[in-house]
């Protein structure tokens, strides 16, 4: 099976937090020769002014916005070579991004986030976890703080989950063009044999098709009750540059509760995040 990353939006409020973002971007576009689209979405409902007033604003706005985003495009261009399509839409952020990704039918959302704790966490969640829930392409989330623009380690857990291989197989051209290791790291939570057996035999066909590709990689299974704060600590040790996910819906009591698996890594996590939900199509 083999995958291409043709094209990339990059969703931007111009914000320190985007900046990030922005670089890692560019970065994959040059190394995948793939289009880049700039995003900016203004929200003007939370000022909840009269209708004349809003659409007046509205069009001030979007038209200064446009400006900006032009000038940011062009400063691009002109420092990496990265031509980048501009487009300004009015909305809100997260319904906007994923309209969009799905009517261009783009092949990756890059985009900024920061960790939040506590109550905030379970009760309204980030934009950028509203684009992972609901876009229909693989999702890139960076912290606002990151500094790297490659990936020579990529941290890959491994669930008993379906999808594995379709999360590999997108992943694919990223690994191949930074040339990185991948730690396979496989997850369990009950301590019977048969569920050791069946994510050893889940490892095994990714080992084969990374022996097949000629990657480097290690691999390690672990058991454990909190897989998020396990792929941190990894993450951590391996001191990896990248943490890929396969973004399957949780529908469990306890995920109810304390937030789905991939919210959880995106949340807390200090490095990028790339979630890919199974069965993906080329872009």
């Amino acid at each position: 099976m083999k995958t291409q990353i043709y094209s990339i939006l990059i969703p931007t409020d111009f914000s320190v937090l985007s900046e990030s973002a922005l670089k890692v971007s560019i970065a994959i576009a040059k190394r995948q020769n793939a289009q880049v689209t700039l995003l900016h979405v203004v929200d003007l409902l939370p000022y909840l002014l009269p209708t004349e007033v809003l659409l007046s604003s509205s069009k001030e706005v979007l038209s200064r916005k446009e400006e900006e985003l032009k000038e940011l495009s062009e400063k691009i261009q002109k420092d990496t070579g990265v031509k980048a399509v501009v487009k300004v839409l009015e909305g809100t952020p997260s319904d906007i991004i994923c309209k969009l990704a799905y009517e261009e039918n783009i092949s990756l959302i890059v985009m900024g986030t920061h960790g939040v704790s506590g109550l905030r966490e379970f009760f309204i969640g980030s934009e950028a976890f509203r684009v992972l829930k609901n876009a229909t392409c693989p999702v890139l989330t960076i912290p606002g703080d990151w500094q790297k623009t490659d990936f020579e380690k990529v941290l890959f857990p491994v669930r008993l989950k379906p999808g594995t291989l379709d999360t590999y197989f997108y992943a694919r051209p990223i690994v191949e063009k930074n040339n990185s290791e991948l730690f396979l790291l496989g997850l369990y939570d009950q301590k019977k044999d048969m569920v050791e057996e069946e994510i050893l035999m889940s490892i095994n066909k990714v080992k084969q098709q990374l022996d097949n590709d000629k990657v480097v990689f290690k691999s390690e299974i672990s058991q454990s009750k909190d897989f998020p704060a396990k792929i941190i600590e990894m993450a951590k040790l391996y001191e990896a540059d990248l943490i890929i996910l396969t973004a399957n819906l949780d529908h469990d009591f306890k995920a109810y509760f304390i937030g789905p698996f991939v919210q959880q890594v995106v949340n807390h996590s200090r490095l990028p995040v790339l979630s890919i939900k199974p069965n993906f199509k080329d872009g």
